[in-house]
């Protein structure tokens, strides 16, 4: 799936897009398009952060970390700033835009669809994990097995 840096610079980008589109006077609704777009990458950097604090090591892997755990929480925190400033801005435009019905209706939406996409798109990355893990037991298990039959073989 999508780095926290990642998802970060894309929903900048569309925040960017947002502002062009309203400079430029365009529709609500195609601002709303764009923002959406930028909602779904706020969306993938808070699933990415929260899947990169819980991810497990390799035990066969050298544990080493490109910069030091201050600077990773550096990078997030200003991110994550960065981010809610946005969102802050976003909802400005669209309470401009639809009023304070209008406002309380997206925030609806947005939990709508933060719940259905967790449920869906998310689950399903985890299961890939799931399957990835478990492809690497099984052959460690039958090995296990047929060591252990192999050993009570050779005692007999």
């Amino acid at each position: 799936m999508i780095d926290p840096i990642t998802a970060a610079s894309l929903a900048t980008s569309a925040f960017t897009g947002i502002k062009k589109f309203i400079e430029a006077g365009k529709s609500v609704e195609d601002t709303m398009m764009v923002i959406s777009r930028w909602q779904g990458h706020i969306s993938d950097f808070a699933w990415s952060v929260k899947r990169e604090q819980k991810k497990s090591l390799n035990p066969f892997k050298t544990v080493t970390f490109s910069e030091s755990a201050s600077a990773e929480a550096g990078k997030i925190f200003a991110l994550r700033k960065k981010l809610e400033a946005q969102r802050k801005e976003v909802l400005q435009y669209i309470n401009l835009a639809y009023g304070k019905e209008g406002l309380q209706e997206y925030r609806a939406l947005v939990e709508e669809v933060k719940q259905r996409r967790q449920a869906e798109v998310y689950a399903a990355a985890e299961r890939a994990d799931f399957v990835k893990k478990m492809m690497m037991l099984v052959p460690l298990l039958g090995l296990a097995v047929y060591l252990i039959i192999f050993i009570i073989k050779s005692i007999k």
